[in-house]
């Protein structure tokens, strides 16, 4: 169970050097093929963090064609997760611990944001049984031991975001999350962060492991939620599949099953897609969708999580494949 004081940091004075704990909040600009993500990775250990602001708005190669990017890996580990403030002009205030977070930034070249994150369900704690299905039947945590603490939550968000001087009305909704352990950055296993929301009414948010390197189709279902009318439903089952640009989904089908035994069928396509890397040692396969589900419209994000290790090690069969 998810409690107010896990928005805060988790971390000891023994802990190991390589913990690591995150902020992920993503947002859109309903009508457009606009989509950002702020992205807070802390190493409390080493007293360092890295931040990344991207806002894309196409589907590229290369993450620098992006409308976008502030990635900076080496600024000072702030001293609280709950408030605090960054040398690259970003500001997170937990006005609601777990449940509501004000984002600030004033970047460069005349790009800014004022966003309200405010949760509509309670924080998913993945490793919970009792909230996961799936969490009693593993053996350590969810992906690797970077999840040994990790919540999602579904915001509505609202504000403003200036972008190269252009302006834009924030209101959406869309899912963030945090997570805490020790993260080695190097061979990672592979996994699908993926969620679609349609409204206040029903999100889908889903972790999937995913071997690219050999197949279009899903992995075993790592965890997942319906949020539906304001409860929460942990998923069952999983099954899918999605074709790709040179390693980039680009869109795909999946059938999902919730503890409820209700079944949802979605079909989705990119609006931006591209090679997108936080930090070094892992390149994250992103796209902002478009997702279908029996006729209602909705749009999300997934990532693909792929260490470079493994995209190296696999490199002839994944060019072979996409």
């Amino acid at each position: 169970m998810i409690k107010p004081e896990d928005a805060e940091f988790h971390f000891k004075p023994d802990s190991h050097w390589q913990w690591v704990e995150t902020i992920a909040l993503s947002f859109h600009v309903p009508g457009t093929t606009v989509s950002g993500i702020v992205y807070v990775l802390t190493r409390p250990m080493l007293g360092v963090c890295m931040v990344d602001v991207t806002i894309h708005d196409r589907i590229t190669d290369l993450w620098e064609e992006q409308i976008y990017i502030d990635n900076q890996q080496h600024l000072p580990c702030p001293k609280s997760l709950l408030d605090f403030s960054l040398p690259n002009g970003l500001s997170i205030k937990a006005s609601d611990p777990t449940r509501r977070y004000e984002v600030r930034y004033e970047g460069i070249d005349d790009t800014s944001f004022d966003l309200d994150c405010v949760a509509i369900h309670e924080p998913y704690d993945l490793n919970d049984p009792d909230m996961d299905p799936l969490a009693a039947a593993r053996h350590g945590p969810a992906w690797d031991t970077s999840w040994s603490g990790h919540y999602d939550v579904t915001y509505r968000i609202k504000g403003r975001l200036t972008v190269r001087g252009k302006q834009y009305e924030v209101d959406c909704v869309d899912t963030g999350d945090r997570s805490w352990g020790p993260r080695p950055e190097r061979d990672n296993s592979s996994v699908i962060w993926w969620h679609a929301s349609f409204g206040e009414s029903l999100t889908a948010h889903l972790f999937v492991a995913h071997d690219l390197a050999r197949t279009n189709d899903y992995g075993k279902l790592v965890s997942g939620y319906v949020l539906e009318d304001g409860k929460t439903y942990g998923m069952t089952e999983c099954r899918g599949t999605q074709e790709y640009r040179k390693a980039v989904p680009m869109g795909g089908e999946l059938e999902i099953v919730d503890v409820r035994g209700k079944k949802f069928a979605m079909s989705y396509s990119a609006l931006n897609a591209c090679y997108w890397a936080p930090y070094p040692s892992n390149t994250y396969l992103q796209s902002y969708m478009r997702v279908n589900c029996e006729g209602r419209t909705g749009y999300g994000v997934q990532q693909i999580g792929l260490s470079r290790a493994y995209l190296t090690r696999n490199r002839d069969a994944i060019r072979a494949r996409c």
